[in-house]
């Protein structure tokens, strides 16, 4: 029997390891794990959607030298059965790599170690060219005239990571920087979320998109006095600790207005269930792993789960690091522990004060029976309330929250009850003028298109609306200017 070294086809395999899946987010979020596990502090994402569009990651973590860079270039340049730091945020020595590439055709790292500057580029066309594992290995001048290098040479250490030639991203759009803009804008919003807990720590990394901070996304709201955080536990599996921590949100009514632009902009408000981290990174989120199904009143539970790197096998993590699988070995201990949690957010939306309001009307103001007590409370989940919440910044969500605060609370219970049990027939509800009305609408239908809303299912519903269903006239006139639209 004789051995035969049988290497790869460079140009089909580099194209092939494009398509394991990696999402424009989750493929940035790998190069990101590559600079925390590396120490950095601070981690800026620059780029540019036109003139030649790019993405530059640049962070002032340790830094390579160049045997380091090549041997980081590298195909699998880690073992993952190999034992890792407590820290290591990587596995298979693939991220740098294939994440990158299956983005764009170029990568170019440059990196600073020990006062010197070392840079490579993996090119597919160049690869393709030549048919073999070409590293394009950058020196003197040519490192000079690579972009932000100039940055890294103001640093003691740190790495670049470059990203141009987007192929794919690209590939038959219309308006390829508009996609470009939505892409960064949805990683933004991914990177707060995967990485709120380096993000929101005592001494936080710094993450930020060309000069602007990227804040954490904490899907527990632990912030939130209403928050209900339920004791920690731990188990223990081949002598590697999992940490699981439950949490029961608070109900809508006492979210703030900050909160819930929160959840409907980042869809955390329908991703109840288990939020699995590997070293404080999060990994996947908004499953119960069908140990129960998704159900209404279990909305509110989330179940926090800790993961060391020592246990990426038994929970199957893939090279992504976007999905994984709940091992049989921990399944039956996380049973009870879902089943209480559970079971605290089914009370929390059993007793939240229930809405007496069971018509099929979209009321203004919602009649809440808490346990007896009845009270009034504006409509959160009215179109024009959600679009008015999407369009405002977090100052001005602020003030919108205090005012909805102080209509509630003064709201006039106690006139009301007077002059109705008087019988005034002065306190009659006054009529708004056609125009007044029309001009309402309008300002609904454009806020909608705004905030890329369902304008046909408006129209359509307007006649449930209590507040339209005196204006039957608006409501027609309404549908027959946007009937082809």
């Amino acid at each position: 029997m004789k051995d035969l070294v049988l290497n790869p086809y460079a140009p089909i395999l580099v194209e092939s390891t494009r398509s394991l899946g990696h999402s424009f987010e989750s493929a940035l979020a790998d190069i990101i794990d590559n600079s925390i596990s590396k120490g950095a502090k601070v981690i800026n994402v620059n780029f540019q959607s036109i003139d030649n569009p790019y993405v530059a990651i640049i962070d002032d973590a340790c830094g390579m030298d160049r045997k380091e860079l090549i041997d980081a270039m590298r195909y699998g340049s880690r073992n993952p059965l190999e034992i890792r730091e407590k820290n290591d945020l990587g596995r298979f020595g693939l991220g740098l790599k294939v994440a990158s590439l299956s983005q764009c055709r170029k990568l170019t790292v440059i990196t600073k170690k020990n006062g010197a500057i070392s840079s490579a580029r993996w090119d597919l066309d160049h690869v393709i060219k030549k048919r073999d594992w070409i590293l394009m290995c950058m020196e003197g001048d040519e490192i000079d005239k690579l972009q932000h290098v100039d940055v890294l040479k103001k640093q003691k250490s740190g790495t670049i990571v470059i990203w141009e030639d987007f192929d794919r991203l690209f590939n038959g759009s219309a308006q390829p920087q508009k996609m470009f803009d939505e892409k960064i804008e949805i990683a933004r919003s991914h990177i707060s979320l995967v990485f709120h807990r380096f993000l929101g720590t005592v001494n936080p990394l710094k993450i930020n998109f060309n000069g602007l901070k990227v804040d954490a996304i904490d899907p527990f709201l632990e912030n939130n006095p209403a928050t209900q955080p339920l004791p920690e536990q731990e188990l223990v599996i081949d002598k590697s600790s999992i940490k699981v921590k439950p949490y029961v949100l608070p109900y809508t009514s006492k979210l703030s207005a900050k909160d819930r632009k929160l959840m409907v902009d980042t869809n955390l408000k329908h991703s109840q269930g288990f939020y699995i981290y590997r070293n404080k990174r999060l990994i996947i989120w908004g499953t119960w792993f069908r140990l129960i199904s998704q159900f209404e009143l279990n909305k509110l539970a989330r179940v926090r789960v800790d993961i060391p790197n020592t246990l990426d096998s038994i929970w199957e993590i893939d090279v992504k690091k976007s999905t994984a699988t709940l091992p049989d070995i921990v399944k039956h201990n996380l049973v009870a522990i879902v089943e209480r949690t559970v079971g605290v957010s089914e009370s929390v939306y059993k007793y939240r004060g229930r809405n007496i309001n069971t018509d099929d009307i979209t009321h203004v103001w919602d009649l809440i029976d808490d346990r007896g007590a009845y009270r009034y409370v504006i409509n959160k989940e009215s179109p024009i309330f959600k679009a008015l919440e999407a369009s405002l910044s977090e100052k001005k969500l602020n003030y919108l929250d205090s005012l909805i605060k102080t209509l509630e609370d003064a709201f006039p219970y106690g006139d009301i009850y007077y002059r109705t049990a008087k019988n005034e027939n002065n306190a009659q509800q006054s009529e708004l003028e056609f125009d007044e009305v029309y001009k309402i609408a309008i300002n609904m239908i454009d806020s909608l298109r705004e905030t890329d809303g369902d304008i046909h299912s408006f129209i359509n519903k307007m006649d449930k609306y209590d507040f339209f269903m005196k204006y039957p006239d608006v409501i027609k006139a309404i549908r027959k200017e946007y009937e082809n639209e």
